[in-house]
């Protein structure tokens, strides 16, 4: 179990402003208590400064082995489908060859490509070898992909997998960027991540709303919050001493603006972005995690 003590961690009304008595319209904010956690995260949003807040990004061996599933799955689609056409071309006097290999070849293609594409767009980033090894494919701000996204790295897949030397050119970009991007990843502008449905969520440390901001933080109705939204939160919280004043601001106020739209509330004006934010990841967790403590 956790605590309530952690590093004390002021917070900037601005990013040039003094951290323990800056205000937003007038009105002091006090500084918040954020426990630092070294836990990893397992979604998340790009800072101004470029620092991934936070994707776990899919190893090497999950992704061959989830890469094999696919294969098999696809191999079983292509001679299924195979099989149904040659019965319906028998039963209409044959087809000749060339006819025969024409129809081969699209059906190939199409399997290899429309597999991936529309498992991916359906199930927001999954097919069935990724759901199985819990990974899913998000764009590089964390966000769900769109079908977009999901032909572009069908299309990558082909050269990444299918080309010889099978799957070789795939595993080296892989192995040789930072995040861990085939060509495809790098062309749609996506990663492969653990799934955070399939990897349990570590909640870590407990955070509190800030001195004096319990009672507005009472009045604030977590439900519409999603774990993933939680997740993002959580990572900038745990993350805002590696940031800049200005990209710290910068982010919290993004990120408190989109929360007040989920959650349907205004943020007071006295009320600092980071403050909000802490006062509506302590409801989320003791709403989430009610036996946690």
């Amino acid at each position: 179990m956790s605590s309530d003590a952690g590093v004390a961690i002021p917070i900037a009304a601005n990013p040039s402003a003094a951290s323990s008595g800056a205000t937003r319209s007038g009105g002091a904010v006090p500084s918040a208590a954020v426990p630092f956690d070294a836990s990893p995260i397992i979604e998340g949003i790009i800072t101004p400064e470029a620092v991934v807040l936070e994707l776990e990004t899919a190893g090497i061996a999950s992704r061959v082995f989830s890469g094999a599933i696919d294969a098999m799955v696809q191999a079983v689609i292509f001679i299924v489908l195979t099989l149904l056409i040659l019965l319906v071309l028998s039963g209409g006097g044959g087809a000749d060859t060339a006819t025969a290999q024409a129809v081969a070849g699209a059906l190939l293609f199409a399997v290899i490509f429309l597999y991936p594409a529309i498992s991916e767009m359906a199930t927001r980033g999954r097919t069935l070898g990724k759901a199985a090894l819990g990974l899913r494919v998000v764009t590089i701000e964390g966000a769900p992909i769109r079908f977009r996204h999901a032909a572009i790295r069908a299309m990558g897949g082909i050269v990444d997998k299918w080309l010889p030397p099978g799957g070789l050119v795939g595993a080296f970009f892989v192995l040789g960027t930072p995040s861990r991007q085939r060509i495809g990843d790098l062309l749609a502008g996506t990663l492969v991540i653990r799934d955070p449905n399939r990897t349990a969520l570590p909640i870590g440390f407990w955070f509190s709303a800030p001195p004096g901001l319990e009672p507005f933080a009472a009045t604030i109705d977590p439900t519409a919050f999603t774990v993933d939204q939680y997740t993002i939160v959580r990572a900038f919280l745990m993350r805002t001493r590696e940031l800049s004043p200005a990209a710290r601001y910068s982010v919290a106020l993004d990120l408190a603006t989109r929360t007040e739209r989920v959650l349907r509330i205004e943020r007071p004006a006295q009320v600092h972005p980071e403050a909000f934010l802490l006062c509506v990841i302590a409801r989320y967790q003791r709403r989430a995690f009610p036996n946690y403590r």
